[in-house]
């Protein structure tokens, strides 16, 4: 029988490559989280140092975002902006608008290729899943644009029962169109232009927006559009900034720029002025 002093020898050789296998895998663990803390605690000072905040949006949604002269891509105006601005002036840098598809929005941000996402976004519980949100900077009822001469075949939102209803992909709207009207068939696109067209075309009988970007396009064309209330106390839903999740110092910021903001009534003044301006395009 190996003595006991033999059996301990053999057996170091054993727990020596274990300690050490462990002691590998609790540095790697820590440089692991230590990396995670750096992105999410360091994108504030990433912004810093690279002079400039790149915030993304989608460009078709007044009075939110939108351009003057689309045809000549020319800069985008609109409280969604008007917030931009504000943010980057605060941090003291350059600010970086990019017009992107609405539903690529979540996945630039979660790439790291944006730093904050402004779109008029309301924060559900699943976008909640994926990126973090500000508090509320503005509050919107859920409407339907029709054609002014189906004033008499639509006037309720069940009246969309059996019919074609549009819905900008990946929008709230998209998923309170399934939820509300069961029978209905959905057409979907990534720019609202093009519901527009569809919608004066007959394709569809209905567009489903929030209010005042509904009210924007029936101000353009009130002979042939007409903006009607859907009468769903339930589709009052907010917009909020997002941010990456984890990115804790950029939405304090964030939060401390909105609160002013809505403190000092100026939210309110640029949806005003938006309007104004969306009208006259």
């Amino acid at each position: 029988m190996p003595s006991k002093n033999n059996r301990l020898a053999r057996a170091v050789p054993g727990l020596l490559l274990a300690f050490a296998l462990l002691a590998l895998l609790w540095q790697a663990g820590c440089r692991m989280e230590t990396r995670e803390v750096g992105r999410t605690a360091g994108r504030l000072e990433q912004i810093r140092k690279a002079g400039k905040i790149v915030v993304g949006t989608s460009a078709d949604y007044p009075p939110y975002e939108f351009r003057l002269l689309p045809e000549l891509d020319q800069e985008m105006v609109g409280i969604d902006i008007d917030i931009a601005e504000a943010v980057a002036a605060n941090l003291n840098v350059r600010l970086e608008v990019r017009d992107i598809v609405f539903s690529r929005l979540f996945d630039e941000l979660a790439a790291g290729n944006i730093d904050l996402a402004l779109a008029g976004l309301a924060p559900t519980e699943s976008r909640k899943r994926v990126a973090d949100f500000s508090i509320p900077y503005y509050k919107a009822m859920q409407n339907m644009l029709i054609r002014a001469e189906d004033k008499e075949r639509i006037k309720l939102i069940e009246d969309l029962r059996g019919k074609v209803v549009g819905t900008q992909r990946g929008s709230i709207q998209e998923d309170l169109a399934r939820n509300l009207l069961n029978g209905a068939a959905f057409f979907l696109h990534e720019e609202i232009d093009e519901l527009i067209g569809a919608l004066l075309r007959k394709e569809i009988d209905a567009i489903i927006l929030e209010r005042p970007v509904a009210e924007t396009y029936a101000a353009r064309a009130p002979q042939f559009l007409l903006n009607l209330e859907c009468d769903a106390e339930a589709q009052h839903l907010e917009s909020a900034a997002a941010v990456r999740k984890g990115d804790a110092e950029l939405l304090k910021r964030v939060n401390q720029v909105l609160s002013q903001l809505i403190a000092e009534n100026k939210i309110t003044e640029s949806a005003e002025a938006a309007k104004l301006l969306a009208n006259k395009i």
